[in-house]
C-alpha cells in the first residue's frame, strides 16, 4: 500500500478525496490532510509519503509553490494537482516541477482513480528496478572487497550510500544492513569469520551524521579487507572453484552465467570478467567444453542421441547436433565412425 496525502482549502473535496480513495482498491491510502500548502509541507518535513493531491489555488502556499518544494527536496514524490478549467493553463506552468498528473474540479473520481492506479504501477516498476540495482551495487561492494582493493570498495560504498532508496531509515541502520550482508556472503560463499575489532559495524545504528557513517564505514572496510587477505588461500582461488563446481553439477540442467553469479553473489558482468581474468575462458566456453566432454563420455557408452543432448542440458536434439558439430567440426555419427 502506498502513502498518500490530500490537501485543499474546501473541507467537502479534501474529505470526499480521502474517503474515495481509502474505500477504493487504488493501491494508496490517505496518511493525512491538509487546508493548506504550508501545512502539508510541514508534514513532509518530518515524513516521506508517495503521492501529494493538492488543489492548485490556496490561500497562503499555493499547489504550485507545494509542487515545487516537492520537486527540489522530495523527487521520489509524486503530484497530482486539482485545478478548476479556468485554471488549466496555470497549472501547465508546474510541468517543470514534474507534476504527473492533473484532475479538473469538480473531481471526476474515474480519471483520479485512472491516474492512481498508473501511479502505483510506475511505483511497482520503480521498486524492482530500485531493488535490482541495489543488488548489483551491493555485490559489487562484496566483489571489491574479495579483490583487495579498498579504492574500488570505498568508491562502491559511497554509490550504496549515496543512494539511499530506504527514504525512512536512519543513514547508519542502513549501512548496518548492508554489511550484515557482506558478512554472512563471506562467510556462507568464503567461510572467512570477520572478527569484530575496535571498528565493530554494529556500532553504525548509533551514529547520526553522513560524515559519521562513511569514515566509520571506511574503517570497517579496510579491515575486513586485511582480514581477508591474511587468509592462506587466495579468495580468487575459492571462488573460481566454486564456479567450476557449479557447472561441474549443473551443466546438464539449463543454466546461465546469471545462475553461476548468484552462486558466488557476483553480479553477471563482473562475474564473466572474473572468470575470464582467472581461468583465461569465457564463462560460456568453459560450459560448452563441458558439455561437449561430456557429449563424446556418453557417446563412447553408445547412447542415444535424444538422450545424450539431454543429459547434456540441450533440449533440441537438432541444436545439440549442431552445437557438435561446431565445437568438433563434425557430427556425433561421424564422431562415433571416426573412433
Amino acid at each position: 500500500m502506498f502513502s498518500a496525502i490530500v490537501v485543499d482549502d474546501e473541507m467537502m473535496i479534501r474529505d470526499g478525496i480521502s474517503s474515495f480513495i481509502n474505500g477504493s482498491d487504488t493501491g494508496f491510502e490517505v496518511v493525512a490532510v491538509f487546508k493548506d500548502g504550508g501545512e502539508a509541507i510541514d508534514f513532509l518535513e518530518e515524513n516521506h509519503v508517495d503521492l501529494v493531491i493538492s488543489d492548485i489555488k490556496m490561500v497562503n502556499v499555493s499547489g504550485i509553490d507545494l509542487a515545487r518544494y516537492i520537486y527540489e527536496r522530495k523527487p521520489r514524490t509524486k503530484v497530482i494537482l486539482l485545478s478548476g478549467y479556468a485554471d488549466f493553463e496555470y497549472a501547465r506552468a508546474a510541468i517543470k516541477y514534474n507534476v504527473t498528473e492533473y484532475i479538473t474540479k469538480p473531481t471526476n473520481f474515474t480519471d483520479l482513480k485512472n491516474a492512481l492506479s498508473k501511479i502505483a504501477a510506475s511505483f511497482q516498476t520503480q521498486s524492482k528496478s530500485n531493488i535490482n540495482d541495489f543488488l548489483d551495487n551491493i555485490k559489487q561492494l562484496y566483489a571489491d572487497i574479495l579483490s583487495g582493493s579498498f579504492e574500488n570498495a570505498s568508491a562502491s560504498f559511497k554509490l550504496l550510500l549515496d543512494s539511499n532508496t530506504h527514504g525512512n531509515e536512519r543513514l547508519g541502520q542502513y549501512a548496518f544492513n548492508l554489511f550484515e550482508i557482506i558478512i554472512e556472503r563471506l562467510y556462507a560463499n568464503m567461510k572467512v569469520q570477520i572478527i569484530s575489532d575496535k571498528f565493530d559495524y554494529r556500532q553504525l545504528p548509533a551514529l547520526n551524521t553522513y560524515d559519521e557513517v562513511y569514515d566509520f564505514s571506511l574503517h570497517f572496510i579496510e579491515s575486513v579487507i586485511n582480514q581477508i587477505t591474511v587468509k592462506d588461500k587466495k579468495t580468487s582461488d575459492t571462488v573460481v572453484a566454486k564456479l567450476i563446481q557449479f557447472v561441474n553439477e549443473h551443466f546438464s540442467e539449463n543454466i546461465s552465467l546469471q545462475d553461476a553469479a548468484e552462486t558466488v553473489f557476483f553480479n553477471p558482468a563482473y562475474c564473466s570478467r572474473f572468470f575470464k581474468k582467472q581461468t583465461g575462458k569465457n564463462f560460456s566456453d568453459y560450459l560448452l567444453s563441458v558439455r561437449m566432454e561430456h557429449a563424446v563420455k556418453l557417446l563412447r557408452e553408445n547412447k542415444k542421441i535424444t538422450d545424450i543432448s539431454r543429459e547434456c542440458g540441450y533440449s533440441s536434439p537438432a541444436y545439440f547436433t549442431r552445437t557438435f558439430k561446431e565445437y568438433y567440426n563434425c557430427t556425433p555419427s561421424e564422431y562415433i565412425r571416426g573412433m
